[in-house]
């Protein structure tokens, strides 16, 4: 679904500006590397990296709806718990497991880079890993 693919694309993008908050690292004095230098503040990053979690969110939220309305007009079932179908479930878990500790417990930085990092993780495999496990979706010959 293409809502599916606009989220991921939102959470890749937050995957690259957590990556570059690692390595802006703003607890470490700031050295004399050009590279550095060209990546914005870590507060920019952060911030844009959470409003690319929420847009990202979003569109997988709406792209599993759609898809298990889909999924009862072809199967006669919303959920079969597919491995697309439970690894989707499992990214939309951890970003909401992001957004959830971001609003109420206040976490900020290097927690969260972390965790939109693996949230990314799962993206990865919920994208091209499940092609392999037998399924619905499997297209592996």
């Amino acid at each position: 679904m293409i809502t599916c693919f606009f989220g991921y694309a939102a959470f890749g993008l937050a995957f690259g500006l957590s990556l570059m908050y690692l390595l802006k690292r703003p607890d470490a004095p700031e050295k004399e590397n050009a590279f550095l230098k060209l990546i914005p503040e870590s507060a920019i990053l952060d911030d844009l990296s959470y409003q690319m979690v929420v847009i990202g969110f979003l569109m997988l939220t709406l792209g599993i709806i759609t898809g298990s309305v889909w999924a009862y007009s072809a199967w006669g079932r919303y959920w079969g718990w597919d491995p697309k179908e439970t690894w989707s479930l499992i990214t939309w878990l951890i970003y909401a497991t992001l957004l959830h500790s971001r609003m109420i417990r206040g976490w900020k930085g290097k927690r969260l880079a972390i965790l939109c990092i693996i949230g990314f993780a799962c993206v990865l495999f919920t994208y091209f890993g499940v092609n392999y496990l037998a399924g619905l979706h499997s297209y592996a010959t």
